[in-house]
């Protein structure tokens, strides 16, 4: 593994469980610094993740780890529906038996509550689940696509929306995906795998319109967030979560999008 190869993939998780912020910038010299490496690797890891939408180079100003938004994260939700079940039922009739193994392992797995460790190792189960499937698959391209789904969803996952009260239930629809895979039904396992999504769609929603379940209100509206502003605003707080911010005026889309860092950081979070 060349040095830009073990930088690229050390970013890319960094920007996946949020380390390096949504939003934020970070000058070259920063990543340098950060990573230990000189300025040539960073570029060729930076351009990569160029590519893949993770960063914006912009040139004289450094770079942008890419925001979150409300309308990338239906995109993703979309094309998950599109993807999942084709895949889950090739899946089915191509997985070998230690692909269906790797599958259930991840499958089973059920965080604790109220255990941050525990659920960002759910999030990196079910990351496994999703590509194995994909991989079980056998088909190169839908491995490259489930990645990039999975990986763009972790950010939000990681950041905004906490799924709590879920465990259960995630962990059934899971090993009944699963299920399906390992009986060599196709049309069960692709039936399954869009009502899993299906699921999933409506406790997201219902956990971005009920930010007292979620982690924060501020994914109602569609536009870019400035995740190193809401952190200091939950710092500021003394916790992550809570109600929806109260602005008197600050209600349509429209005057929501002219939030900029100094509204997030003066912002209430009531307890």
């Amino acid at each position: 593994m060349t040095t830009s190869d073990r930088l690229y993939q050390q970013m890319k998780q960094d920007i996946t469980v949020c380390s390096l912020l949504p939003g934020s910038p970070i000058s070259e010299a920063e990543l340098c610094k950060r990573y230990r490496a000189s300025r040539t690797p960073v570029r060729e890891a930076s351009r990569r993740l160029e590519s893949e939408g993770l960063i914006t180079i912009v040139p004289f100003r450094g770079y942008f780890i890419a925001p979150l938004t409300l309308s990338e994260f239906q995109n993703l939700q979309e094309v998950q529906l599109i993807v999942e079940p084709a895949t889950a039922a090739l899946a089915a009739t191509r997985a070998t038996p230690a692909q269906i193994k790797a599958i259930e392992t991840a499958g089973k797995y059920e965080y604790r509550v109220g255990q941050k460790n525990s659920y960002f190792t759910f999030l990196q189960r079910n990351f496994e689940l999703h590509v194995g499937i994909a991989e079980a698959a056998q088909n190169d391209h839908l491995v490259e696509v489930t990645t990039s789904i999975q990986t763009r969803l972790m950010r939000f996952f990681y950041l905004i929306i906490a799924m709590d009260a879920f465990g259960p239930e995630l962990v059934n629809e899971h090993e009944r995906l699963v299920s399906a895979i390992r009986a060599r039904n196709a049309p069960l396992a692709s039936e399954r795998a869009a009502d899993h999504v299906r699921k999933t769609i409506e406790r997201s929603a219902r956990l971005l319109l009920n930010p007292v379940q979620g982690r924060t209100g501020c994914m109602r509206i569609d536009v870019e967030l400035n995740a190193a502003a809401l952190a200091e605003a939950w710092k500021a707080d003394g916790k992550r979560g809570g109600k929806a911010p109260r602005r008197a005026g600050r209600k349509t889309k429209e005057e929501a999008a002219s939030w900029n860092t100094d509204d997030l950081l003066a912002t209430k979070w009531p307890q």
